[in-house]
């Protein structure tokens, strides 16, 4: 079984689009509370793939641990098919940069490597048969993957 030396949480956040309202009370809680982070891998939108574009994890560069980016890159490349690339949001896009804002590593990977790559988020256009199944199993191979070996490593 799992049973990593470091403790391992996973949360979901709502109040992102009225400002990160979840994930910065959430954040600035364990800042109060002097709680030790390793990283933080925050997963945003990943089930859309827009096939004229090369299918790739996006992984953002702002607001983010380039450490922690290049470590996201090498599991990609172990434990999945796709190729990471890097891109700006150019603003505090997601909840990784609440992370941030309270001095944790953070990492966030997205389905692309454009913001506006799907043009169905926030529309009646966004249901579930927009999502591409096979993409989202990348991202969550990544994710056990990131738990698993910050899980175990001593140093991340």
């Amino acid at each position: 079984g799992f049973k990593p030396q470091r403790t391992v949480e996973f949360h979901w956040y709502a109040g992102e689009e009225g400002g990160l309202l979840g994930s910065q009370d959430v954040a600035q809680a364990y800042k109060r509370e002097s709680r030790k982070v390793v990283a933080n891998m925050h997963f945003d939108m990943t089930g859309f793939w827009r096939r004229e574009d090369k299918e790739v994890i996006g992984l953002v560069a702002d607001h983010t641990d380039p450490e922690l980016r290049a470590l996201v890159t090498k599991l990609a490349a172990e434990y999945t098919r796709l190729q990471t690339r890097e891109f700006e949001c150019g603003y505090a896009c997601s909840d990784h940069a609440s992370w941030n804002t309270a001095g944790y590593r953070s990492a966030m990977a997205f389905e692309s490597d454009k913001l506006d790559a799907n043009t169905n988020i926030h529309s009646p256009a966004d249901t579930v048969a927009t999502l591409d199944f096979a993409h989202m199993l990348e991202f969550s191979k990544l994710a056990v993957a990131f738990a698993y070996e910050v899980g175990y490593a001593d140093e991340a």
